[in-house]
Order: structure tokens, then sequence, then C-alpha cells
């Protein structure tokens, strides 16, 4: 017989969103559960966030002191490329989860290990890795933090070419020599800042007239100008039409539609995202899988008919791939859950908001592409 438990809260996915939505509703007297097939923190803590800007602090640090006088003299020489690659490894504790997992649970948070499926109303069954099966069924509500994936678009011979997504990308433990990237928005521009700056020769592939084509002219303009002082190539209205690699060592040859022929040491994919919803059981509620969920400004999902029970927060809900948006997310979406439980919650449009009610529009303050003192933070 299959094990049930019961909680207030059911969350899928433990990156910041997650994280965020748990530990305010522990705090307002709610069990929850935290549901991870992977490393408990997500994408931001082990594959984006944290190891981007702790590669890309060492060399902007060694740029800023060549920028002052007296310093300048003292910063010569190259950046010691192993001991950046480590400090990397250090901010993402070597991409061990003890820490966080232990936070959570000092927070009240139980953590559960295994793939997660919807099950019809408020039930999940959750598939452990040596394959024992547990239900879980939610009091309160089921919260969908699962994510988004680097896509891969269907260009031939690229699955079998292996080329890198983001997570390779700042989890590579050398350099190559030769870097090509597919795309031009901020993950492929964070790439290639921190790449070249390691030592790689550099070329971003895009299919604009410009990088970073969806911000204002002069961001990418201002980018592709310091790119091109500082040795990136940027191939501007071109696509990649195949991709072969011969060995699984070799090179990468890729043929854009121009006719000409690129060879690069590795390929990074970087045109976009596609949200974690293929395998979690949204067929079981009437939901297509492998779409974006359509959300209220609770990040209540939509679609669902009468629906008081099922939210998605973060990446999946499509509305900011960021990860400030997603941390603001989970905390709009614990006050809705709170408010439906106290009874407080109101579903007309009538802009009043009472004590305790969670209708705040979900974006009351900007949300806004930006580029922190260390980088970027957030997907493209």
């Amino acid at each position: 017989m299959m094990q049930e438990q019961i909680y207030d809260i059911v969350v899928i996915g433990s990156g910041p969103s997650g994280r965020e939505l748990s530990l305010h509703s522990t705090k307002n007297g709610f069990s929850v559960a935290l549901i991870e097939s992977e490393l408990v923190g997500g994408d931001c803590a082990y594959w984006a966030c944290v190891p981007s800007k702790a590669l890309l602090r060492p060399p902007e640090a060694l740029a800023e002191a060549r920028q002052v006088d007296g310093a300048r003299q003292a910063a010569v020489g190259n950046l010691g490329v192993e001991s950046v690659l480590k400090r990397r490894d250090f901010y993402v504790d070597n991409w061990d989860d003890h820490n966080l997992t232990k936070m959570m649970e000092e927070g009240g948070v139980r953590i559960i290990r295994g793939h997660a499926r919807l099950d019809g109303r408020k039930r999940l069954i959750v598939t452990s890795t040596d394959g024992v099966s547990t239900t879980l069924v939610a009091r309160q509500a089921v919260v969908l933090s699962t994510g988004s994936s680097s896509t891969i678009p269907q260009v031939p011979g690229l699955v079998q070419a292996k080329p890198w997504s983001s997570r390779n990308a700042t989890s590579a433990k050398k350099v190559p020599r030769r870097l090509a990237i597919m795309g031009d928005g901020a993950v492929a521009c964070e790439m290639a800042d921190i790449w070249s700056s390691l030592g790689a020769k550099v070329t971003i592939l895009s299919r604009h007239e410009k990088i970073l084509e969806r911000f204002e002219p002069f961001v990418g303009d201002q980018l592709a100008a310091a790119f091109t002082k500082h040795g990136i190539t940027i191939r501007t209205k071109v696509n990649v039409v195949q991709v072969k690699r011969s060995n699984p060592t070799g090179p990468v040859e890729i043929e854009l539609d121009n006719g000409t022929m690129i060879e690069a040491d590795e390929l990074l994919v970087a045109v976009g995202r596609t949200p974690k919803t293929g395998d979690i059981g949204l067929e079981t509620v009437s939901l297509k899988p492998q779409q974006w969920l359509n959300v209220d400004d609770s990040c209540l999902v939509q679609g669902l008919g009468d629906n008081d029970w099922l939210y998605a927060i973060g990446d999946i809900n499509h509305r900011a791939l960021l990860t400030h948006m997603g941390k603001y997310q989970g905390r709009v979406s614990a006050k809705a859950i709170l408010a439906r439980a106290r009874g407080t919650v109101i579903d007309d449009h009538s802009g009043v908001e009472p004590v305790g009610c969670y209708r705040r529009p979900l974006y009351d303050t900007p949300s806004r592409f930006y580029r922190s003192a260390s980088g970027f933070c957030g997907f493209d």
C-alpha cells in the first residue's frame, strides 16, 4: 500500500521562488513539504546567478585595478584561471546542497527527495531515486516552482554535437580554446564576457541586427563596442543551419545560413528557456504539459476552472524569468495562500484590498532587466 502524507502546502522545486514561499509559509504556521529531484537551491545557487557572478568578479576586479594609477603598476600578469574556477566551486559549495538543505529544515520545511507529479486535485505522487512512491496531500495549496531549462532548437546535428547549455557554461572545469555562442541575450553576453576574460576566443552568433536586441538600442551598441575591444567576435543576422562534431572530444563545425563555416571547441546554446512542465502531471488536472502556465496576480494558475489551490511561481509562469522577481512571486503567493486559508481572499476586481488580503498587483515594483555590480542576474 502506498504511503500517504498530509501537509498544508506542497511545493515542487526548491529554487529561489520555492524556497521563499516555503519559509514565509512556515513562519505563518503552515506545514510545508518541499520536493526536489536535484540539488536543494535550484539553478540560481549552483548553475546560474551564483557561479556566474563568482566567475565574473576576478576579471572585473583586475580590470578595475588596471584603471587606477598606482594599482595599475601592480596589476600585471594574467588571471589565475585555476584559482578563478576553484573560487567558483567554493561559492557553489562544490555542488553539495548540505548547507541549503540544513537552512530550509531549520526553517521548519520538510525536504523530500524525488520526482513529483500531480495526481488530481491537491494530490501528488513522489517517486524517490530508489523507486519508492509516496502520496502527498495538500490541505491548502500545491505550488509549482519547477523552473526552466535551456532551449535547444531543432537544428540538424545540434543535439548529437552535445552543445553546452547555460549549466555547462557555468560549471565547466576548463577553458575552451574557442567558444561559439548561439544567442545574443543576457546569458549569451554574460558567458561571452566570462570565458573571453579567462582566455577563450569567443564568437557570438546573433540572428538579430545587434546583440541584446530586446533592450534599449544603446545597451547593445555599448556592449558590442566593449566586446569588440576585448577581442570578442560578433556575427549578426546569421542563423545556424547545421552542426557537426565527428569526434566526441573533437571540434564542432557550425554551418551558417550565409554559407560560411565556423569551427569551435565548444558551442554554447543560449537562445531562450523552456518551462519544466513536461512531466509533472498537469494532464491530471486538465492542463497541457510542456507549456508556460498562465497565472493571475497572486500566481494562481488560470485555465483550471474553479481553482483555489494550484499556484505557479518563478520561471514557469513566464512573467519575468529573473531571480529577484521569482522570490517576489514566492512572497506574493505565500500571502495569497494565507489569505485564502483565513477566508479573507476576494475574487472580484474592485481594487479594494482588505487587511490581510493578497490582491496587491504582482508587479507593484518595476520589473526590468538590470546589471548588478557583478553582472547580470537572470535568464534571457
